[in-house]
């Protein structure tokens, strides 16, 4: 989508105003960083991607071998909720 909107602002010499978002704060960087790697790790369901699992983020956890604190997984959750909904 960055992408699309970029190539128009590049086009028409005006920045589409879902360019102009807020940096993310720095203490919430890292949950940012865990749901871009979850997020490549998910399955796709033929026509759509599929929301991450309960199993994909346990299985993730293993591999990192940290838990995420119940606000991480609520963060992750919610990104994912807004990711399915824009694609």
């Amino acid at each position: 989508m960055r992408w699309h909107l970029e190539t128009v602002m590049a086009q028409t010499g005006v920045a589409p105003p879902q360019l102009d978002v807020p940096p993310i704060p720095h203490e919430l960087m890292h949950v940012w960083e865990y749901f871009c790697q979850l997020s490549r790790k998910r399955t796709n369901g033929g026509l759509a991607a599929n929301p991450i699992s309960d199993e994909q983020i346990m299985a993730w956890e293993r591999r990192q071998g940290f838990r995420l604190t119940p606000f991480e997984g609520e963060c992750i959750d919610a990104l994912d909720e807004i990711f399915l909904s824009n694609q």
